[in-house]
C-alpha cells in the first residue's frame, strides 16, 4: 500500500482498517495548511514547463482548503467528489505521472480514501462520473482493486437501468434535484465529454471489463451526433444554444465547452488499446476540431470566450486555450496532427498560459462556473482551469526536453 498523506481519514480510515485492508501509514501533508500561498510558494523561480506546472500545482493545493479568493459557487467547487475538483485532479495526475512527482500521486491516493472510491452523491450525471479516472489511477499504482468495489455498483447498475431520455436539454421539474436539465442521467452537454467517457474506458483498461467501454462509446456518439455543428466544426454547449445568437449575431459557441470536447477526445483516445476498431472515428474527430480551432486562435496566443464572435468579449481567457493548448500538444507529440500552423498555435497558447500565472503560481484570467461565454478578470482562478494548464504543461514538459 502506498503512503498516504494527510493525518487523519476520520471515520473512512477506521472502517478501512477494521475491514481488515492493508493499514494506513499517515505522513505530514508536504502541502501548506494556510488558505494562503506560502512564502516558499511566491519565490518559486518558473522557467520550463515543469516548474511552471510545479508553481501552479502548489498554489493550487495550498489553497484548496480555503477557497474564499472565488466570487462564486464556492460549495460546489469544494465538493470533494465533484467535477471542479476532479478536473484539477485529472491535470495533477498527469502532470505528477509525466515528471514523476510521487508526492502528487500520494495526494491523489489519499483523496480516493478520503473519498471511499465513490462517485459523486449524482452518480448518474456525467460530471460527478470524473473521479473514476482518478480512482483508476490510483488502483494501477497499487492500491487494492477490491476498493473499486462502489464504482463499480454504481457503474453497473447504470448500464442495467440504462437511461434512454432524449438529449433535448429540458429544465427539470420541482424534486429533479441535481439535474440543471431532464436529459443529464444521459451525456446531453459538452462538458460531459470530458468529464464521463475517459474515466468509463480507464474502469474498462484497470477491470479488464470491456462493458464500461462499450458503453462509453455509445453514449458519446450519442453525444457528438446530436450537439456537433458541421458548418463551424465545433459543438453546441447544449440544445438550448442550437439557434440561438450573440448580440454581435454569431453562433454561441462556447470555448471552455469545446474545451471540454477537445481535450476530452484527447483524453478518451488515450484509453484505447492499439487496433481498437473505434478508436480511429474519434481520432479523424480530434483532426477536424483542429482545424476549426487553429483558423480561431487569435494573435495572442488565447482564444476568444466567443469562438464564433470574437469581439463579444477580447479579455484573455484560460481555461480553453489551456485545453486547447494542451490538445494541440498532445495531437503533436501523438502525429495525429502536423504541420508549422499547429506548432506555431501550440507555442503561442504555451506563451500566452505562462503569462497567465502570477508570481505566487496563481493562474488568473479563467472564466467561472458557466454554460456560455462570459468575461473574465486577471485575478480570476479556479480548479479546473488549472487542471487544464497542467494538462498542457504536462505536454509542454516532452516538447521542451
Amino acid at each position: 500500500m502506498k503512503k498516504i498523506l494527510k493525518t487523519s481519514f476520520g471515520a473512512l480510515a477506521l472502517a478501512i482498517v477494521a475491514n481488515g485492508c492493508t493499514a494506513i501509514e499517515t505522513l505530514p501533508t508536504p502541502f501548506p495548511p494556510s488558505s494562503k500561498a506560502s512564502e516558499a510558494m511566491q519565490k518559486v523561480a518558473m522557467t520550463d514547463a515543469k516548474s511552471y506546472g510545479n508553481a501552479a500545482a502548489e498554489w493550487q493545493l495550498g489553497t484548496i482548503d480555503d477557497l474564499s479568493y472565488l466570487p462564486n459557487k464556492i460549495p460546489e467547487s469544494s465538493y470533494n467528489r465533484g467535477w471542479v475538483k476532479g478536473a484539477f485532479y485529472v491535470g495533477l495526475e498527469r502532470f505528477a505521472l509525466k515528471t514523476g512527482n510521487q508526492a502528487y500521486l500520494d495526494l491523489l491516493l489519499n483523496e480516493s480514501y478520503e473519498n471511499g472510491f465513490e462517485l459523486g452523491e449524482r452518480y448518474w450525471h456525467g460530471d460527478d462520473q470524473i473521479f473514476g479516472t482518478i480512482y483508476a489511477g490510483a488502483i494501477s499504482r497499487g492500491a487494492n482493486p477490491d476498493l473499486l468495489r462502489p464504482t463499480l455498483e454504481k457503474m453497473d447498475l447504470m448500464i442495467a437501468e440504462r437511461s434512454t431520455v432524449s438529449l433535448e436539454f429540458v429544465e427539470p421539474k420541482p424534486g429533479q434535484e441535481g439535474a440543471e436539465g431532464t436529459c443529464q442521467t444521459r451525456w446531453c452537454w459538452a462538458d460531459a465529454i470530458f468529464m464521463a467517457p475517459p474515466a468509463w474506458a480507464d474502469i474498462s483498461n484497470i477491470t479488464g471489463d470491456e462493458k464500461y467501454r462499450q458503453y462509453a462509446i455509445e453514449e458519446i456518439d450519442a453525444t457528438i451526433d446530436y450537439l456537433y455543428d458541421e458548418e463551424t466544426g465545433l459543438f453546441f454547449r447544449d440544445s438550448r444554444y442550437f439557434d440561438a445568437k450573440t448580440e454581435n449575431g454569431g453562433k454561441v459557441m462556447w470555448s471552455r465547452g469545446n474545451g471540454w470536447v477537445y481535450a476530452g477526445l484527447a483524453r478518451f483516445i488515450d484509453t484505447f488499446p492499439a487496433g481498437h476498431p473505434d478508436k480511429s472515428k474519434y481520432e479523424k474527430l480530434f483532426v477536424a476540431m483542429s482545424e476549426s480551432l487553429i483558423g480561431r486562435q487569435r494573435d495572442d496566443g488565447y482564444w476568444p470566450t466567443s469562438l464564433d464572435d470574437a469581439a463579444l468579449f477580447t479579455n484573455p481567457e484560460t481555461s480553453g486555450t489551456a485545453f486547447f493548448g494542451y490538445g494541440l500538444a498532445w495531437g503533436l507529440n501523438n502525429g495525429l496532427i502536423e504541420g508549422p500552423e499547429y506548432v506555431a498555435g501550440r507555442d503561442k497558447a504555451w506563451v500566452a498560459l505562462k503569462d497567465a500565472v502570477q508570481p505566487n503560481g496563481m493562474v488568473g484570467w479563467i472564466q467561472q462556473i458557466g454554460k456560455d461565454p462570459q468575461n473574465t478578470e486577471k485575478d480570476s482562478s479556479q480548479l479546473y482551469g488549472v487542471g487544464g494548464f497542467l494538462l498542457m504543461a504536462s505536454e509542454m514538459v516532452d516538447v521542451e526536453q
